[in-house]
């Protein structure tokens, strides 16, 4: 078995997230569906109830009053935002407490997941374009792939620090050279196991080459990702070795109007929540 087959196999045993999570998309886009249907889904598993509360209750989701149950949570949040609580209540709980392919501890990967979630929705909210249904979800979940492909890259230390010692290649080039495909690539294989809806896996597969995306890929969502991973880098909030990317592709700032002024206010609108939601899941 080559190394891609073992990774790939790799992905159908790395934990997901609660089933309930793949049974409350579908209701997003059913019109008959109310607070009840999710909050249904949702109150059976006592650890996604706590800790949706928990998010709830943050800056990150805005709420200004004390949301006291499930039920209230999802009629103040709306279906949407409720689903988005829910999956990072959910992928929190997921994360190994270390990444050793990449040198991180799980705090740092849910800080830097976090970020670009939250960048990437308040991105969202500043372009002329309608704002991506899933966009939240997309930037919390655009780097999975690492929890899938750290192993293998941890058992070829010795080789990963010879080539970032060379310094001529990104590590995503280096991952591809090694292991003969990427985090983005397995992001998008891991989405799928997950059952999750295939805008989020596409999301991971293109978000550090978004000019390269099928015409299929929805462009907006993708290129929002990129800004907002690239964006969570410069203000701090990395999470890997050696150099990924750090500035936002040219075509995505044309294609989406993403300026040096309007990256400047979203980040200074975001760290609060950063350091919230940060704090909240960190171990």
């Amino acid at each position: 078995m080559s190394i891609l087959e073992e990774v790939l196999e790799h992905t159908k045993r790395v934990p997901g997230l609660p089933t309930g999570i793949s049974r409350l998309y579908p209701l997003l886009n059913d019109s008959q569906a109310g607070a009840s249907d999710f909050e249904k889904v949702i109150r059976p598993d006592v650890a996604l109830s706590a800790n949706l509360l928990r998010l709830a209750n943050s800056a990150a989701f805005g709420m200004r009053r004390q949301v006291e149950s499930v039920r209230h949570a999802i009629s103040l949040l709306g279906l949407k935002r409720a689903f988005d609580a829910a999956v990072a209540a959910s992928f929190a709980k997921t994360i190994p407490r270390q990444l050793p392919g990449y040198d991180i501890e799980s705090n740092e990967f849910w800080g830097h997941s976090s970020a670009v979630a939250i960048l990437s929705g308040r991105l969202a909210s500043q372009i002329s374009q309608k704002p991506p249904n899933l966009i939240f979800v997309a930037g919390l979940l655009h780097d999975i792939g690492k929890l899938a492909i750290s192993p293998f890259l941890a058992e070829r230390a010795t080789e990963i620090r010879g080539a970032l010692n060379d310094g001529t290649q990104t590590f995503l080039a280096i991952e591809r050279e090694v292991l003969g495909t990427d985090h983005a690539e397995i992001g998008y294989a891991l989405a799928e196991s997950w059952g999750l809806p295939e805008a989020i896996g596409l999301a991971a597969r293109w978000h550090h080459r978004p000019s390269e995306a099928p015409p299929e890929v929805d462009q907006v969502l993708v290129g929002l990702v990129h800004a907002a991973d690239a964006l969570a880098h410069m203000l701090g909030h990395g999470a890997d070795v050696g150099e990924l990317a750090r500035q936002v592709d040219e075509s995505v700032a044309t294609n989406l109007d993403i300026t040096d002024t309007l990256l400047e206010r979203v980040a200074s609108e975001s760290l609060s929540e950063i350091a919230e939601m940060e704090q909240l899941y960190s171990t």
